[in-house]
């Protein structure tokens, strides 16, 4: 049966009428930029300032962090009264960016402040991290550090040292696991047990195999239930393919499965090769294994590599095989030659906002949003469509 799709014009019709052409939001340098942003695209202002500040990255007045490096920081912002929401950026020098933290830690817009930073110190690749206040456990179990051949991460480019790669571990047997569990993570975070865990996160580089991701999931489950683990194993990935692994996997529920895709065009031109082969149509039909036996799926995207018009297609397709928001992140670019993979378009500010509203219509009425704890680099801060977005 064919599949339609709307008309891509179609995605922006609502926009408020304007009674002269304006010109391409390239950027914004103010909030008053942003404001009126806002009002073209229907967007709160705050998340127009949010979004060119993950675009565009921020400068350091203390050089905290090296330029082209990554920071990371809790930032309590004026907008609103919600928690600190936490944020990694790619350092820019000054000329490059219009956000700065300045020498009293504050966060700038351009002249205005725009909230306070507090941990303001390198993004560093670990073996594991913390997300939603230390309920979610995310493990990079197998060295993404050591992942290498797509041409848009920054894995792929010799930029980082071992201040970045400090602790770089696999931990990915039984053994390794528990010891790892048992005598590090629990102990140094007051932990009793793993009870307290709602999700464990395997986000980490390739097996290589299949059956050795899969391996590696059961092992996991196994070592943390033991632990005192309940909750949900996730998953992100693309070497869970066939019908045999979701099988296997039945039985170690529940599991929520996130398939990278990354980008809907160029994928062998822009991914390591192994990962570059896999079809969509591969990856729908994955998505289509895990939720016939009962399991979350969805998705993670970049935007920024694809065209607008691919981006609107094949959202509106991968919506109909997922039952939990797809991980969509901003592009954002630490070295030059990452910025040859940009779409011409994602150099603009615009192509970002609109991309936000075609994934809100492509999910609109689906009761499916965004999370706010497992991206630091989103489209969506406080609001989807209308909704408030839970912390």
């Amino acid at each position: 049966m064919a599949i339609m799709f709307a008309p891509f014009n179609a995605i922006f019709e609502e926009s408020p009428p304007r009674e002269y052409k304006r010109k391409l939001i390239k950027s914004v340098g103010s909030i008053e930029d942003a404001t009126m942003a806002s009002e073209i695209f229907g967007i709160p202002m705050p998340e127009v300032v949010f979004c060119e500040m993950n675009r565009t990255g921020v400068s350091l007045e203390l050089h905290q962090v090296p330029v082209k490096f990554r920071v990371r920081f809790l930032c309590d912002e004026i907008f609103s009264n919600k928690s600190p929401m936490f944020f990694a950026l790619p350092v820019k020098n000054s000329r490059q960016t219009k956000f700065r933290v300045d020498k009293n830690s504050s966060l700038f817009f351009n002249h205005s402040c725009i909230g306070d930073t507090t941990n303001v110190e390198l993004d560093t690749c670990d073996c594991s991290y913390f997300r939603k206040n230390k309920r979610v456990l995310n493990l990079n179990s197998n060295r993404r550090g050591d992942c290498f051949g797509c041409t848009f991460c920054i894995h792929n480019y010799t930029l980082y040292d071992n201040r970045v790669l400090k602790d770089d571990r696999k931990i990915i047997d039984k053994d390794s696991l528990k010891n790892f569990l048992e005598k590090e993570i629990m102990p140094k975070n007051g932990f009793p047990d793993l009870g307290c865990l709602e999700q464990i996160a395997i986000v980490t580089g390739l097996f290589g195999q299949e059956d050795l991701a899969v391996k590696h999931i059961v092992n996991v489950r196994k070592v943390a239930e033991a632990l005192g683990f309940r909750g949900t194993i996730f998953y992100l990935g693309c070497e869970l393919l066939s019908k045999k692994s979701f099988e296997i996997l039945k039985d170690y529920q529940p599991i929520s499965l996130c398939y990278s895709i990354d980008c809907f065009d160029h994928r062998e031109e822009f991914m390591v090769h192994k990962k570059g082969k896999i079809t969509l149509i591969n990856i729908a039909q994955a998505l289509g294994y895990a939720l016939n036996r009962g399991f979350e799926a969805t998705f993670s995207y970049i935007v920024g590599l694809d065209s607008l018009e691919s981006m609107a297609k094949n959202v509106e397709f991968f919506s109909r095989y997922v039952n939990r928001f797809p991980i969509v992140n901003i592009y954002q670019t630490q070295h030059s030659q990452q910025r040859k993979n940009m779409t011409p378009e994602a150099t603009h500010l615009e192509y970002f906002l609109k991309a936000r509203k075609l994934f809100e219509q492509a999910f609109a009425g689906r009761g499916l949003y965004p999370r706010n704890w497992e991206n630091y680099r989103s489209l969506w801060y406080h609001k989807f469509n209308s909704v408030d977005l839970l912390e």
